[in-house]
């Protein structure tokens, strides 16, 4: 930009983006906006200044600030733009909004701007334009948030308009007022023009009714101020970035398929999104590669998510899954009770019938059992594993049962992948892992809680003591699902379309699932091969 000619002025927190529908278009607001067809080259301003132009204030910020040193960096420069968007489904149509109250639309790329300040009832003038985010719906609909705390005013400020701003709306309903819950962002779903998120100093809400009623979006999220948030087109993610905690996601498709028909019904099946497979999926924790990673990975195979709204806890969910010709080819068991519930199908077939074990077959499994009651045994002791729970392992050991084992540790019913440990042998892990519970402020857990779903920390923890060391780690007959074959032997269905089905009080509901392979990942035979070999 060619300052010499242009007076402009620049915020900390100047905003930038490319055109949503030309990718060689950048704006930028400065105190005017400024526009580029060559990706931020010969840069050009298509506005006026759009601030109050204060000029106490610029004279303070640009040539004394507070009679201190120039400033140089723009963090105490005023007068300025602080929010720039455009409509995601009309070029041309802009909002601008300045870190002292104005707010700005033109509907021709600049062309034409029409001042919208003043329209929002009970925002205080000269108050900071946190963001303005434009809808996927409709083009005469956008939000306009303000944040007021650099005046010692707390409040949520929110605003909704469906007239190109000609009127607005309160939409921050039942947010809190008495502490400090000043919004930083908005964002609406593209999918769900109903639903939407906010971010603010002290965390994030959501809303399903357009504003009319929001509440608390924060499991797993620190009290953190969240500045922004993005949700990825493909993905259907919501990504939080936040002041001093990293970034934060969360899957919201099932979110985004919400409806008043969905949440009146009992039972809902939620469309799955496509699964994919790859060669080589997270297990036990190999190749972190130069990083090692916070979060734990997904869980690999088709995400099933669905919606309970009343039922008990201790009920399993039947989740069946078939092929094309309408035969049943896995049976996955998944949560119950009330709330939004996910499981996984880690594109395991039918299992083939066992063949009799050989004698070191039978040998290894002999050990194998009593191996995994010794660790039981001082797991229940230390008061890290429920009793009923343990009884559960010890029942499906003795049957073998490999849907229900692979089912108590994690393989195909939520689990993820173990994190894995090659040490020696312990036969009384519980009071190490006890202790380190207790380190954590973690308790016992109840033992009341017969048949509910296991700690998939734990299932992990105990699945990876209980495997076989050595050449023998896949284990065999009815163990061998604790090996690094997850399955023991089922093969791996191909890509294809694949029904999902759930029975609750009686009513089945189906989808379609859509199975695809990574790109580049090779033949489906590939997946899960054994490579780690003993010399």
């Amino acid at each position: 930009v060619d300052s010499a000619n242009i007076d402009l002025r620049w915020n900390w927190n100047t905003p930038f983006f490319l055109s949503p529908h030309n990718p060689t278009v950048l704006y930028m607001g400065a105190s005017r906006v400024m526009k580029s067809v060559k990706r931020g080259d010969e840069m050009f301003p298509i506005s006026p200044d759009l601030s109050q132009r204060d000029t106490m204030k610029i004279r303070i910020s640009t040539q004394t600030t507070g009679g201190i040193t120039t400033d140089a960096t723009g963090a105490e420069t005023y007068a300025t733009i602080v929010s720039l968007a455009e409509s995601p489904i009309r070029p041309g149509l802009l909002y601008a909004g300045t870190d002292d109250g104005n707010v700005w639309l033109t509907r021709n790329d600049g062309g034409l701007w029409e001042g919208l300040t003043g329209r929002f009832p009970g925002v205080p003038a000269g108050t900071y334009v946190s963001r303005i985010e434009p809808s996927w719906a409709d083009s005469s609909t956008f939000y306009v948030t303000f944040d007021g705390h650099r005046g010692q005013d707390f409040k949520p400020y929110v605003y909704l308009t469906n007239d190109f701003g000609k009127t607005f709306k309160s939409i921050a309903a039942n947010l809190p007022t008495g502490g400090p819950d000043f919004v930083h962002v908005i964002r609406e779903s593209s999918v769900n023009r109903n639903l939407l998120f906010l971010g603010t100093d002290v965390g994030a809400y959501v809303s399903f009714d357009r504003g009319t009623s929001w509440q608390r979006f924060m499991n797993g999220l620190p009290t953190v101020p969240v500045h922004d948030l993005r949700i990825h087109p493909r993905e259907r993610e919501l990504i939080a970035a936040t002041h001093g905690r990293s970034l934060w996601i969360v899957d919201i498709g099932p979110l985004e398929q919400m409806t008043d028909s969905v949440l009146a019904a009992a039972t809902h099946l939620f469309q799955p999104k496509v699964a994919l497979q790859w060669a080589e999926p997270p297990v036990n924790g190999e190749d972190p590669g130069h990083k090692t990673f916070r979060a734990p990975s997904p869980s690999y195979g088709a995400e099933i998510v669905y919606r309970l709204s009343a039922g008990n806890p201790r009920e399993r969910t039947r989740i069946v899954i078939q092929d094309a010709k309408g035969d049943t080819i896995r049976t996955v068991l998944g949560p119950g009770g009330p709330g939004i519930h996910r499981a996984y199908w880690d594109f395991r077939g039918k299992q083939p019938a066992s063949a009799p074990l050989g004698p070191s077959a039978r040998r290894d499994s002999i050990q194998l059992a009593v191996r995994a009651e010794f660790v039981m045994d001082s797991l229940v002791k230390a008061g890290t594993l429920p009793k009923p729970m343990a009884d559960r392992i010890r029942a499906a050991m003795a049957s073998g049962n490999t849907q229900e084992m692979a089912q108590l540790f994690g393989f195909g019913g939520g689990g993820g992948a173990p994190a894995g440990r090659e040490g020696a042998f312990d036969p009384r892990p519980g009071e190490s892992m006890g202790r380190a519970a207790a380190g954590r402020g973690e308790g016992a857990q109840a033992e009341s809680a017969a048949d509910a779903p296991p700690d998939q920390g734990l299932m992990s923890q105990l699945m990876t003591l209980l495997r076989p060391p050595g050449p023998n780690r896949r284990g065999g007959g009815p163990f061998g699902f604790l090996g690094g074959g997850r399955g023991a032997g089922a093969p791996i269905v191909g890509p294809s379309d694949y029904v999902v089905s759930i029975t609750v009080d009686g009513k089945t509901m189906k989808r379609v699932l859509k199975v695809e392979r990574a790109s580049g990942t090779g033949a489906t035979s590939s997946l899960f091969e054994d490579d780690d070999q003993d010399p």
